[in-house]
Formats: structure tokens, C-alpha cells, sequence
């Protein structure tokens, strides 16, 4: 991540492309909350889904729904 830039747009821990998707997925949305987080959750969505898109993490499973 660059001095003048305030959005991280690759992993910075060691091991991440050993990661899980879930794990991967999880460090996403830590991210994104971090930097988009003030934009609302809408916003949030929509970058969360641009960020999947660019580094081909996949959505988890909705699990099980209670009726």
C-alpha cells in the first residue's frame, strides 16, 4: 500500500495465497468495512463484490435457514 493511497488493494500478510476462500473472503470484507466502511452498506456490497471479482474468491454457501 502506497503513502499517498488509503485503500490496500493486495494482501499484506505473508501466506495469503495459501489462504482458504473463507479465509480469504474474510480478510475481503475486513477490508473493505475498513476503508468503505463510513459509505454505508450498500456501498460496502458493491465494493465487496468488485474486490471477489478482481482476486476470484468465491461466495460462501447461504448454510442452512431456519423457517
Amino acid at each position: 500500500m502506497g503513502m499517498t493511497d488509503k485503500t490496500q488493494n493486495e494482501p499484506i500478510m505473508d501466506g495469503s495465497d495459501d489462504a482458504t476462500n473463507g479465509e480469504k473472503l474474510h480478510g475481503l470484507i475486513e477490508q473493505v468495512e475498513n476503508d468503505h466502511g463510513h459509505e454505508g452498506a450498500g456501498a460496502m456490497a458493491d465494493h465487496l463484490r468488485d474486490r471477489m471479482d478482481e482476486t476470484k474468491v468465491e461466495p460462501e454457501d447461504g448454510g442452512d435457514v431456519e423457517d
